[in-house]
């Protein structure tokens, strides 16, 4: 077997230069420029400067022209005949491509989330060959299909959206969203292959070890497409095992299974990050000349559905274990798939484990990601909860829209399946809750209902069941699981819930206590980028929160006016857009903070959750915990303490303080639990400690504190946990902030230079609350963030920049540090 990439550089030209002329002069003459595959069109205009950054400003609206017209990439290539079969292998076409090899069309493809292995034996040649890829608008393909419809398939719009998305297989989001520009991208976004055969060309292989009887059972199955009658090895090694057998394969057949068993005893287990290691076994195969090797975990997982405490449960079991799932919701890391990047997508995840976290949900309005995504969430212990592609509409049931589902999904599931990181396969996000936002789905609900189900029942669920059997698939996020097709929107009493009540109907935070999920799949609140990342995209002029450019960078229609009605709701309110910039950071941490927190108090009733959201596709107001630039907002910091396995929580209930300790560990726990009332000049009130010993992966309460002699406005609460090993702080204002007389901390830094990093020492003469160091424009992260201090004991916090030649002079000129009285008062 060999393979030839065509990867490199091609020729990138319009289909019709007169409908872009206006736009863009340059192709009227049929010219054509380099651009690099893979890529995509919209990186290639902009680095020849055809068009403006779409991130920049509001230009993203002059670059929407780029995914209305058609284009063309097309190249030379010489090839080598030496097998019998050629085959021209390909994915992640973005999205409608004609195909044509020395001047015959050989594909039309239709799908971006497909794989296309197409049969070129025939036409190509023996020498120089040429290879065209005519790119078709997805949107006008799109608005074409809609014009077909028997009957109307609504999808919820966003701004400067591009319409009826739902209808064709592209990732949702590219449409725009209410967190993302509208970039209906085109392009070949993974290596072009050319692969020749002999016998058998190997479509997909897999391996999920079974535990029985102490004995992992391992199968390796393989689809194939066989092109001749013959014998072939099959070859095996595993765990230090080598396993032989000889097939037989006939034209036609594309199954092919060997089964082997390893003892439990020799192989270690893989566990979620914080559960213990993530052992990972290189498996190697071959099968006759094909050859490959992947990382293959051995652990257990089940999904618990079953009716317990009122309802039913959704909990995570891995190895016998029931784990606590606190992580984040996941979208695609850009809007233009050229600047993703595997360090990227390393630097994201390791920021997941990094914050205590152990999951993430791939959001089903964007795509199916990399390798090197799972490979890195395997290595990690993240669990994914993985959504299909189908986010927020109803689906056409057409036959030409569920085979190209069907294609999409068996290429998909057999290229992923062996991956231990992936914990359920979930039909879509809010699907099933959408058949009650439309006009047209309220009306004729029957008909949408049967839409819904011929396409997440009769082609997702089932293919997931026939081909990866081995998980649950959850029918929809929110649901109730498997078999049950209530709306499980808001419902607390069973599976998961999306609980959206706080951002999007203007309740307060106090609100999250006012349910009891079994599992939160998506919540979230907002925030603004911090300053630096602001002037990246807003020109100085424009720097104000109702600007025009400040407002095209908030794609949630009322999202500016929800953080500055709470800004009044909670605080005093800010003076400069700085000021503004960290408090609707520290006012996002803080409403994640009471919901999670709440919410980990309620295990095992409750046992997961999931905030919306970890990144960004592009710079914006968002709910994101980290910043289009990789920078960690205060969220991320705030979440590296709310979620640690051993953390004291308070809150105020019926006019006391209630105090929690966690244990997400295996291990029976002896905590000292310190409750100190201090005012805000310091002055220690009163103090109550506890010694408690919690058991494994539970939660206990161990106190609740009457406030009836406490002035709540000049006094707040002061959690300290200790073992032998960890100490962990936490304060609790008894009011809301903005009642509260806070005195100026008067902070203090001292910076020094120790090795490639720095260390800040942060003082004060009165108690500092939420106090955030931000470096500005360097990259880097501090090892702790929003903290709190009291004038007798300062902390001690270190920056570790990304660059190795980062001066303490430019360090100090760069640091700004915020606190809420700053802030406000």
């Amino acid at each position: 077997m060999q393979t030839q990439l065509l990867d490199g550089t091609w020729s990138l030209s319009s289909v019709d230069p007169s409908a872009i002329v206006n736009n863009c002069s340059y192709f009227s003459n049929i010219n054509r420029i380099d651009i690099n595959i893979p890529g995509d069109v919209h990186s290639t205009l902009l680095d020849r400067g055809f068009i403006k950054d779409p991130y920049y400003a509001s230009d993203e609206l002059s670059t929407l022209w780029v995914g209305q017209n058609d284009w063309k990439i097309e190249r030379d290539f010489t090839y080598k005949k030496s097998e019998k079969k050629v085959i021209l292998s390909l994915t992640r076409v973005d999205t409608f491509a004609c195909i044509i090899l020395n001047g015959k069309e050989i594909a039309n493809t239709d799908n971006f989330f497909a794989r296309w292995n197409i049969d070129v034996t025939d036409v190509i040649n023996d020498g120089e060959n040429h290879i065209e890829f005519i790119f078709t608008s997805a949107e006008k393909v799109a608005i074409s299909r809609n014009a077909e419809l028997k009957y109307p398939i609504p999808c919820s719009l966003y701004p400067n959206g591009s319409p009826n998305r739902n209808l064709v297989r592209k990732p949702q989001c590219n449409a725009g969203w209410d967190w993302g520009p509208c970039v209906m991208s085109m392009g070949i976004y993974d290596p072009v292959k050319l692969i020749g055969v002999n016998e058998v060309f190997v479509k997909s292989w897999n391996c999920i070890p079974k535990l029985i009887d102490h004995n992992w059972i391992c199968k390796a199955e393989i689809t194939a497409n066989v092109f001749e009658e013959s014998d072939v090895d099959f070859n095996i090694h595993l765990a230090g095992r080598d396993e032989h057998t000889i097939v037989h394969v006939k034209p036609g057949k594309e199954y092919y299974s060997f089964t082997f068993c390893i003892p439990e005893e020799d192989v270690e287990l893989w566990y979620p990050a914080g559960q213990g290691g993530q052992h990972l076994y290189p498996m190697y195969i071959s099968f006759a000349d094909f050859s490959d090797k992947r990382m293959v975990a051995f652990r257990t997982l089940e999904i618990k559905n079953n009716i317990t405490m009122g309802g039913k449960e959704l909990t995570v079991c891995v190895n016998g274990k029931d784990i606590f799932m606190k992580g984040v919701n996941w979208i695609p890391m850009d809007a233009l798939y050229s600047r993703i990047t595997t360090s990227r997508y390393i630097k994201l995840l390791q920021s997941v484990t990094d914050a205590n976290m152990n999951m993430v949900r791939i959001w089903g309005g964007g795509f199916y990601e990399n390798e090197t995504f799972y490979d890195t969430c395997d290595r990690l212990g993240i669990l994914i909860w993985h959504d299909l592609m189908f986010a927020c509409s109803t689906y056409p049931s057409e036959e030409w829209f569920l085979k190209s589902v069907e294609k999409e999904l068996k290429y998909q599931i057999l290229r992923l399946k062996s991956h231990p990181s992936i914990a359920l396969w979930c039909g879509n996000n809010e699907d099933l809750g959408a058949l009650t936002w439309y006009e047209e789905s309220i009306k004729n609900r029957d008909r949408y209902v049967m839409d819904y189900d011929r396409l997440n029942e009769g082609v997702c669920g089932r293919l997931v069941r026939e081909l990866d059997p081995s998980r649950v698939f959850w029918p929809s996020s929110p649901c109730a699981g498997p078999g049950d097709f209530s709306d499980n929107w808001h419902n607390d009493g069973s599976g998961d819930m999306h609980f959206w009540t706080v951002w999007h109907e203007g309740a307060s935070f106090d609100k999250y206590r006012s349910v009891k999920p079994r599992f939160c799949s998506e919540f979230g609140y907002q925030s603004f980028p911090s300053l630096s990342t602001v002037k990246s995209y807003c020109p100085e002029e424009q720097l104000n929160l109702t600007s025009p450019i400040m407002e095209h960078h908030q794609k949630n229609p009322r999202g500016n006016s929800i953080i500055l009605e709470n800004f009044s709701r909670y605080f005093r309110f800010p003076n400069s857009l700085e000021k503004m910039l960290y408090l609707s950071q520290a006012q996002q941490a803080w409403a994640m903070q009471i919901a999670c927190e709440y919410w980990r108090t309620l295990r095992p009733y409750c046992m997961g959750t999931l905030i919306w959201q970890l990144n960004d596709n592009w710079p914006v107001a968002s709910w994101s915990a980290i910043e289009y630039s990789g920078k960690w907002k205060l969220l991320m910091y705030h979440a590296k303490n709310f979620f640690a396995p051993i953390t004291p929580i308070g809150y105020i209930e019926d006019g006391k303080l209630k105090v929690f300790i966690t244990n997400d560990t295996d291990k029976a726990e002896d905590v000292k639990v310190s409750v100190k009332f201090s005012t805000y000049r310091g002055e220690k009130v009163r103090q109550h400690v506890f010694r408690v010993t919690v058991e494994p992966q539970s939660v206990l309460e161990v106190t609740s504190s009457e406030l009836d002699d406490i002035d709540v406005t000049n006094t707040f609460a002061y959690l300290k946990a200790s073992t032998q090993n960890i100490y962990r702080e936490s304060v609790i204002f008894l009011t809301e902030p903005k009642k509260c007389a806070l005195e100026d901390p008067q902070l203090k830094t001292q910076i020094r230079k120790v090795g490639k990093g720095f260390q800040i020492e942060v003082s004060c003469s009165r108690p500092a609350f939420w106090v955030s160091l931000d470096a500005n424009s360097i990259k880097g992260q501090f090892s702790d963030n929003m903290f709190s201090i009291r004038p007798t004991a300062q902390k001690v916090v270190t920056f570790t920049p990304e660059s190795d030649d980062i001066t303490l002079e430019e360090f100090e000129k760069n640091l700004s540090i915020y606190d809420l009285y700053w802030a406000g008062y």
